[in-house]
Parts: C-alpha cells; sequence; structure tokens
C-alpha cells in the first residue's frame, strides 16, 4: 500500500522495498583475501618531524642540514595510507635502506584513534 501525501512540492509517496536476500558466505578466507589482492596502499616511513617557518624553507639549498625532532637510533614509523600502523627500526640491506618492523599497532589503539 502506498500512502499519499501532498507537500510544498507535490505528491509525496512512502517507498516499500523488496526483502534483502541473504548472501552466502565465501566458501573460504582465500577467496575473501583474493579480492584484495588489487588494492592499492601508499606505504611510508616516518623518520621524524620539525617545524620550520616560510622564511626558512625558502633559504634552503642544497647542502642544508634540517634537524628533527627524533634522535638518532630512535624507532621510525610505519604508515599505510597516513595511518600509523607499526613501528621498526632503519636497517641496510645490500646497500639499501630498509625497515624492520618491531611492534604492530594494536586494534584498540587504531580504534582510540579513529573515536
Amino acid at each position: 500500500m502506498k500512502e499519499q501525501k501532498t507537500g510544498a512540492y507535490g505528491a509525496v509517496q512512502s517507498v516499500q522495498f523488496a526483502p534483502l536476500m541473504d548472501q552466502p558466505l565465501a566458501a573460504s578466507g582465500k577467496k575473501q583475501i583474493q579480492l584484495l589482492t588489487d588494492v592499492s596502499l601508499q606505504v611510508s616511513f616516518e623518520l621524524g618531524r620539525t617545524k620550520k617557518s616560510v622564511r626558512e624553507i625558502l633559504q634552503l639549498q642544497s647542502g642544508s642540514v634540517i634537524g628533527l625532532e627524533k634522535l638518532a637510533g630512535e624507532y621510525v614509523d610505519v604508515l599505510v595510507n597516513k595511518q600509523s600502523i607499526a613501528v621498526g627500526e632503519v636497517v641496510v640491506m645490500d646497500d639499501k635502506f630498509a625497515i624492520r618492523i618491531t611492534d604492530v599497532v594494536s586494534n584498540k589503539e587504531i580504534e582510540k584513534k579513529i573515536k
């Protein structure tokens, strides 16, 4: 039964939706994971931060050194899509820098940040 009302913009009718059908769950977790294989994520590592005025930024040139708030040897933050998910330490592997994950942020900590 559709109920019709008249408002400032004309006739208004209530809508009735068909019932939702239950969808069967995937047979295994593997199929669910496959849905995520093509999702791109931005992974970055934050070594430290600092604040600079526009004047200081404009004075930067080749060879300038910018001091950071973190001390040498402190852990770096591992970010996925700008969200901190872990901490790690900088290591060198085959003459390239890498990050060794030392601690993963717990789900409870992530929930606290969201709220």
